[in-house]
Order: C-alpha cells, then sequence, then structure tokens
C-alpha cells in the first residue's frame, strides 16, 4: 500500500484510486490489439494536458501553484528557484524545533547543505571528461556543445536541469526505485497513459547473434508548441526509468549544434559502450579500487609491471690456438702442487656463489 501511495503522490494524480487508472489503461491496451497500441500511438502519441505538465515542472513537484521551471530560465533562476523551495520544505521542521536550539540548528545545517549541494551540482561540459559521461544522463549530452546541467535531489526522484547556452531546455526526472516498485517498463508507461494520454511506442533494432531483434527504446507522447515528453528505460543499469520533458524547439537547435560541434560522432551512453567495447579496455583507472583498500588485488593481463632487459654474458668460444695448447697440456698434478689445488677450490667455490643468485633465477618462464 505505501508504494502505491508513493506512486499516486509521485504524479500528482487526482483523487480516484491508482487501480481505477490501471484498468483504464488495461482496457485501453485490449482495445488496441495484441500489439498493445492505440490508434492515436499510430499515429503519434497522445499530446499530454497541459495542467499535467505543470505539475511536472513545477518548483515543488506536483503543486504548480508554488512556481514552475519554465522554459529559457538562466542557471541562476533554476538555482534560485531550487533554494526557495528547499527553504520552504525545511520550514515546518525549523518551527517545530524552535524549542530546541539545538536541533534546530541541526536542520539549518542539513537545509544548508542540501542548498549547497545544488549549487555545487552545476556542470558546464566543456570538454572536461567527469562522472556524468557515464550516469544516467551520459546520452543526454554532448561535451563542448553549450551545454550544462543542475541536479537537485528529492525523496522520491532526482531532477536534471539541462541548459543550452545558459537557458533551460530540457527536465530530466530520474524516478527512485520506491517508485518504479518492481514493474516492468511496459506496465509503467500503461500507468503513465492513464493520466497522460496513450503513447507512441518506439522502437529499436538491436543485434543479437545470428540477426536482429526488435525491442522497445521508449514511450513518446505527442509534442505541442511548448512541451515534448518521452519515457526511457534506464533499468539495465539504473534499476529505474525516467521521464524527459524539453522545448521542442530548442531541443532541435541542440540537435543540429551537436551536428555541426562533432559530426562523426552519436550521443552514446558511454557506460554501456565501455562495458560492451570489444577492446576490453578499462573504462575507469579507479574502477579496482575495493580490490586495491582490501590488499586482494587481481592483475588484469597487461597491468603486471614490465621487467628490465635481461642479459646474459656468453662465455668466449676457444680459438684453435687455445684448443691446441690445451692438448699439449698435461693434467697430471704433482702432489706437492698444493697451490694449485687450493687456488681451484677457490675458483670452484666463487663460481658456486655466483651461480647462486644469478640473474636469471628470478625470471618466470
Amino acid at each position: 500500500m505505501r508504494k502505491l501511495g508513493v506512486l499516486t503522490l509521485a504524479f500528482a494524480l487526482s483523487a480516484s484510486p491508482l487501480a481505477a487508472h490501471v484498468a483504464r489503461a488495461k482496457s485501453a491496451g485490449k482495445s488496441s490489439g495484441k500489439a498493445g497500441k492505440s490508434a492515436k500511438a499510430e499515429k503519434g502519441g497522445a499530446i499530454p494536458p497541459a495542467e499535467e505538465l505543470s505539475k511536472l515542472k513545477a518548483v515543488r513537484i506536483g503543486d504548480p501553484k508554488g512556481g514552475v521551471f519554465s522554459w529559457g530560465m538562466t542557471p541562476d533562476q533554476v538555482m534560485t528557484a531550487a533554494r526557495d523551495s528547499v527553504e520552504a520544505r525545511y520550514a515546518p521542521r525549523l518551527s517545530a524545533a524552535a524549542a530546541d536550539p539545538g536541533k534546530q540548528q541541526r536542520i539549518h545545517d542539513e537545509r544548508e547543505r542540501e542548498i549547497a549541494a545544488i549549487k555545487k551540482s552545476f556542470t558546464k561540459f566543456d570538454g572536461q571528461k567527469s562522472g556524468w559521461d557515464v550516469s544516467i544522463i551520459g546520452p543526454e549530452f554532448m561535451q563542448n556543445n553549450g551545454e550544462a546541467v543542475i541536479v537537485t535531489k528529492e525523496d522520491m526522484w532526482s531532477r536534471y536541469f539541462f541548459f543550452f547556452e545558459n537557458r533551460l531546455y530540457k527536465i530530466f526526472i530520474a524516478f527512485n526505485k520506491d517508485v518504479v516498485s518492481g514493474k516492468s517498463f511496459v506496465q509503467f508507461g500503461q500507468e503513465l497513459s492513464a493520466r497522460y494520454g496513450t503513447p507512441k511506442q518506439v522502437f529499436r533494432d538491436e543485434k543479437v547473434r545470428g540477426g536482429m531483434k526488435r525491442v522497445l527504446d521508449h514511450f513518446a507522447w505527442g509534442a505541442s508548441a511548448q512541451d515534448r515528453m518521452k519515457l526511457v528505460d534506464r533499468s539495465d543499469f539504473y534499476g529505474v526509468y525516467c521521464l524527459v520533458l524539453s522545448d521542442p524547439n530548442m531541443e532541435e537547435q541542440v540537435i543540429e549544434k551537436r551536428k555541426i560541434t562533432n559530426p562523426q560522432t552519436e550521443n552514446k551512453d558511454e557506460l554501456v559502450e565501455s562495458i560492451t567495447s570489444s577492446k576490453g579496455t578499462r573504462s575507469d583507472d579507479n574502477d579496482d579500487i575495493i580490490d586495491r583498500v582490501t590488499g586482494h588485488q587481481v592483475k588484469k593481463p597487461g597491468d603486471e609491471p614490465k621487467h628490465g632487459d635481461v642479459v646474459v654474458k656468453m662465455p668466449k668460444a676457444p680459438t684453435p690456438a687455445d684448443v691446441n695448447a690445451k692438448e699439449t697440456q698435461s693434467d697430471f698434478v704433482p702432489e706437492n702442487d698444493t697451490k694449485s689445488e687450493k687456488k681451484e677450490g677457490k675458483e670452484g667455490k666463487k663460481e658456486g656463489k655466483k651461480g647462486k643468485g644469478g640473474v636469471t633465477d628470478d625470471l618466470a618462464l
């Protein structure tokens, strides 16, 4: 019941039970046949009601009366509105703790840390690679294209505000796992269709062994002059689904500039590319940090330290004169020639010591 309540709040649904919405979504699916698409979905998807989109763009999501984020806002304007939202959310707690100065100070510090995190999250994608490139928003931006992001995190979702040339043009809402509550991507899309209208199912071809496979890529609602919305699946790596709202006109400008900025590169998900790459290269220099900290590091092929060149001295080949001299030399050693025996004994010991612990002893074959 708690999960249903969370989902109801997340989408700012009306007083009617969620089950009724799901039932209407299922009946709509049945009426459209086995493909699960209605006539509107085939033509491009229903256009969501403007008042419902306002709830998603509200400064306090679900409550547009408190202000909304509008397309074209600057990063400073978005941060100011986000700060006001955080302060309004903490106001009841601070008021309730008025009789306990220590507790009130802790709540105040918590609020300030959250505001500081929003300010710190502002990132310009000016070519410097960072964790964002391999994150849940990796496919949503391109480096060196005048793009930037601000992040706000709440109990049931995180919102990513994307800017193009210092103007807000896209809001990416990543729902927490509690909101998804184990539903499949199709089921989640059906529940949203009960509120926003039936979307179009957009498929893509995916390479598999033995050919191609047609898979559902995202749900797309019809675009109005002001808004475009789609639902994307990020469950493979992150276990969540995400709503993406954007200004259609500005989004087209972003796409056109991306073609100029980097015409040879598609906007791919770098996390997926790093995992599925056939080269097998390490995507992150710190991906073995846990092994290093715990002392159980396992070297990967190519990571072993390189040894220096090993030089082994070869004995000098005897000359014909040396061979003839040895043949004429007697092997008999007189009994009283103790100096020669001692000398040979010393030389033998030296050779033995030299052979023990030599340069080739530690060489692994």
